[in-house]
């Protein structure tokens, strides 16, 4: 897996850049050089042994290794030269080296080991060597409780690997260069994603958005560079809402301190860019104002329908620690979107979290933390949002996903079981895009599109519409406003959810469909909406009454309550007819449909429907619009029918 090292994700480089050489060796000098008593040492040992630590100070590790190891080849067993050569292994993030050369300043003076035991088993399990880490633990006590927690998890995680079998993307879109962060639409056939143009991103070369298809032949394909986004500085952590028709992603400011052509709040920020329909591109990025600070503002991930934006902020805090999170925002009707609230505690810790990636289902969170129990690192988790709105528990998605070294950029399929990820696995150095298999407990829930238009019934003009899906128990699963260009909309929902789709605009009849899991949905779907006028009427299918009664059930009532919506808009007056399949007699199935215009009445006057804009009639079995002789056809005349009468 992979941690992008681009400026888009290096809170180092903006917050800490000048204390993570200081601050360990203070530490070092404090209590490692005569912590305990040693065998004394040749001079010309010392006198290098100094020259070491001098060289530290002024940054220059190379000489800080050329210098300890003349030391240890003069004195191998000078314990203080093994410590400085660990820390100095450490500070380049080289876990094995720093470990060995530990364990070996403990062969040469016991005594530190009680000193040291905490930072032993550290290293031990950043190296990856999960056993020895968990020796050391076992051998003593040691006071940092997550280490110790992660420690724990990874020894047996290492036990239990799982198989994914991962393979890179096939075509034109992995190249000599770096290619990461890819951004999916929810048709799973297309995506965005960053190319490092030329040198590492922030000194030398650049950062730049690509866009890729998925051929018949199954091979991904670059068929065109985002030039319209793209500038001679950087561009990266793209996601795109499902139907790409909405850009958003992160631009910082250069080494001069400027965003180009952009304007900036703090050192990271998030832009938006619209589609234009007509022109095929993007239009002129926008900052997002609503969310951006004076601090960083990084690694947005939009959901499926475009209502919510996650993403990551950093800062410091009053006591100078560097505090990075994820946060989310909703997008408001009048399109601003609402002030940031981080995630609870069941996902943000008091380390890093990073890269959140929701699913299409709209309900599964994928990131990237060092805060909860792990394998070394960031490691990927998954959480869950509930019913009520809260989120699961962090689940860490386990080994060989997660390893001893940081993973990021994970993308997950509509299908909700086939991952991206980014490695350097096969040429060092050259990240490409690679896919694979998730184990069971780290799947989301495989969704299906809902993707149409939505048209003026008469003149077949697009409008521009409240689309959305809801669960049977009335929950907003999706919501999209279509467009005014060519009333398009894209929606997603689980495939195992009973779910309702309905669309409205003022001045409409509004339109409403339930579908059962088993059931399909076309590809594309044209909608055309009625002006409600005199005349008008409207089909309520999905009027749930009690089997051969006229009481209403008592669950959601999809029809009734977005009927209600239209009217309470309006001053119009309405005749709602109730109609009967044809079993049973002519007698009692006019009365039913009597008393079943009557019982809509009374709910509609319970949602604010004045009575005297309602009269009610009942048809019975005697205006079948189907044939009575399937359960097809009979459903269909079970139905009612609202007329605009004034």
């Amino acid at each position: 897996m992979y941690k992008d090292q681009s400026a888009h994700k290096s809170i180092a480089f903006h917050l800490v850049k000048h204390m993570r050489w200081l601050v360990p060796l203070i530490l070092f000098l404090a209590h490692g050089f005569g912590a305990v008593a040693q065998t004394k040492i040749p001079k010309r040992a010392q006198r290098q042994l100094d020259d070491a630590i001098e060289k530290y100070m002024k940054r220059d590790v190379r000489g800080a290794f050329e210098a300890v190891n003349a030391a240890l080849r003069d004195a191998p067993t000078c314990a203080d030269a093994w410590m400085l050569k660990s820390q100095l292994h450490e500070g380049q993030s080289e876990w094995v080296p720093a470990a060995h050369a530990l364990n070996q300043a403990i062969a040469s003076n016991g005594e530190l080991l009680r000193k040291w035991r905490e930072k032993l088993a550290r290293l031990e399990f950043r190296a990856g060597s999960y056993e020895a880490a968990l020796a050391v633990v076992e051998g003593g006590v040691i006071t940092d409780s997550l280490l110790e927690a992660c420690i724990r998890f990874a020894a047996d995680a290492v036990k239990q690997p799982m198989e994914l079998n991962p393979a890179p993307l096939a075509g034109t879109l992995n190249s000599d260069a770096p290619e990461y962060y890819p951004a999916l639409y929810a048709t799973g056939d297309r995506m965005i994603f960053t190319r490092q143009i030329g040198g590492d991103a922030r000194m030398t070369g650049q950062e730049d958005f690509y866009e890729a298809r998925l051929s018949d032949d199954g091979t991904w394909n670059v068929f065109r560079e985002l030039v319209e986004i793209n500038t001679p500085g950087n561009e990266g952590a793209p996601t795109v809402r499902g139907d790409g028709r909405q850009l958003i992603f992160t631009a910082c400011d250069g080494l001069d301190g400027a965003y180009g052509r952009r304007t900036g709040e703090g050192s990271c920020d998030l832009f938006y860019a619209d589609f234009d329909v007509s022109e095929g591109r993007f239009r002129r990025e926008i900052n997002i104002v609503d969310l951006n600070s004076k601090a960083w503002e990084s690694q947005p991930s939009l959901s499926s329908d475009g209502r919510w934006l996650f993403f990551v902020r950093a800062y410091r805090n009053q006591d100078g620690r560097v505090i990075q999170d994820i946060y989310q925002s909703e997008r408001q009707s009048d399109n601003s979107w609402s002030r940031p609230a981080r995630l609870p505690k069941t996902i943000n810790t008091d380390g890093r979290e990073e890269n959140p990636v929701l699913h299409s289902d709209g309900k599964t969170l994928y990131f990237a933390s060092n805060g909860h129990a792990g394998m070394g690192g960031l490691d990927l988790f998954v959480s869950r949002r509930q019913p009520d709105g809260s989120w699961s528990k962090a689940e860490n998605l386990g080994f060989p996903i997660n390893s001893s070294g940081d993973e990021n950029s994970l993308q997950v399929f509509p299908d909700g079981k086939t991952a991206l990820f980014a490695t350097d696995r096969e040429v060092p150095g050259n990240l490409d895009l690679w896919q694979f298999e998730l184990p069971g407990h780290a799947t989301a829930e495989s969704v299906v599109l809902w993707s149409g238009e939505v048209l003026d019934a008469t003149s077949k003009r697009p409008i521009r519409a409240s689309v959305q899906v809801l669960d049977r128990f009335g929950n907003t699963i999706g919501q999209q406003t279509s467009s005014s260009v060519d009333g398009g909309f894209t929606l997603t929902f689980p495939v195992t959810e009973r779910v309702i789709l309905q669309i409205d605009e003022p001045g409409y009849g509004s339109y409403s469909k339930t579908l059962e899991p088993a059931e399909g949905q076309d590809p594309f779907v044209s909608i055309a909406l009625q002006r409600l006028q005199v005349g008008t009427v409207l089909v309520l299918n999905d009027v749930r009454f009690e089997r051969s009664s006229a009481a209403l059930d008592a669950s959601f009532q999809p029809d009734l309550e977005q009927l209600a919506r239209t009217l309470n808009g309006t001053n119009l007056r309405i005749r709602i007819a109730g109609h009967t399949d044809g079993e049973g007699s002519a007698e009692r199935n006019q009365v039913l449909s009597e008393n079943r215009a009557m019982a809509v009445a009374r709910f509609l006057e319970d949602l604010g429907i004045d009575p005297s804009r309602m009269e009610t009639i009942g048809y019975g079995m005697s205006q079948p619009i189907a044939t009575n002789e399937t359960s097809e056809g009979r459903a269909q005349n079970r139905r009612t029918e609202i007329e605009i009468i004034q």
